[in-house]
Parts: structure tokens; sequence; C-alpha cells
């Protein structure tokens, strides 16, 4: 297991899921943000080390018994694109299916359920990982991200 997840791994032990999604989030930009606004962007998403993303899903995964981590955010949406939406709907379907998205509306970081009864998929909760200014490119952001999860963890 990657060192630098165990922070990470003795706060999901502890079930404290609010302060695991923020150290899974310091722990994303750390990898690999390189300034400007603190965040992952695009450009940025696709160099995410395979390791700590293997390491992250994993201490996400045990600790939830299989309901959260990115391979489960991944599966989700692999489903989603299966249906057929247009680019726009498939993130807001992937987004209700995982309780990121209430009516057409994206949750604020003040909406996440940090709870194990939480949606399947709700934690980590990625969008917390982007930067605070986006130039319409959100989609493409969570595009490139998971097809990095799907590369690395598959």
């Amino acid at each position: 297991m990657d060192e630098r997840t165990s922070a990470l791994g003795a706060l999901l032990l502890k079930q404290e899921w609010r302060a695991a999604d923020a150290e899974t989030k310091r722990l994303l930009v750390d990898d690999v943000d390189v300034g400007g606004y603190t965040g992952v962007d695009a450009d940025e998403a696709s160099k995410i080390d395979c390791a700590l993303l293997s390491a992250i899903d994993t201490r996400w995964s045990e600790a939830s018994g299989g309901r959260f981590g990115l391979r489960v955010q991944e599966g989700v949406l692999a489903e989603t694109m299966a249906k057929g939406f247009s680019s726009n709907d498939t993130w807001r379907e992937f987004g209700r299916e995982v309780g990121w998205v209430r009516g057409r509306e994206w949750i604020r970081s003040d909406d996440v359920v940090y709870s194990i009864d939480a949606p399947v998929g709700h934690l980590p909760y990625v969008p917390g990982i982007g930067t605070p200014v986006t130039t319409g490119r959100i989609y493409e952001g969570f595009l490139v991200f998971y097809s990095r999860v799907a590369d690395c963890l598959n």
C-alpha cells in the first residue's frame, strides 16, 4: 500500500468520512497541481500517479465495504455512458446516481453526505478536487479523471 495514504487509511478506519474526503483531495492536488488555482484541472488529471489512485481506491473500498471508492464511481460512469445519453446528460445522470446532482443542479460541497448510508459511489467527492474557477471544461475534467482511473485500476 502506498505510504502516502496512511493518514487516509487511519481516518477511514474511524469512519471519519469528511476528514477522509479532505485528505483525499489533498493527496490528489498535491500529486499534480502545478499552480494557479488550487485543484486538479483536466490537464493535470491525466498525470495523477496510478499507485496513488490505486491506494486511495483500496482504502475507500475496504473501509466502506465496497460502497465508496474511485473504481465504484468509474463503474457507475461506465454503466451510465452505455445508456447513450448526450455528453452533458451523461454527466448529470452519473451525478444523480452517485448523489452529486439533485434535480438538474450539482450539489455544493456543503451538501455532500458524509455517512456510510450515502448513495453508492458518493465518496470521495471528486468534484471537490476541481479548481474553483471553471473554464467551461468541468465535464472534460471528469472525463480525463475517470479515464485515468480506468487506465490505472482496470
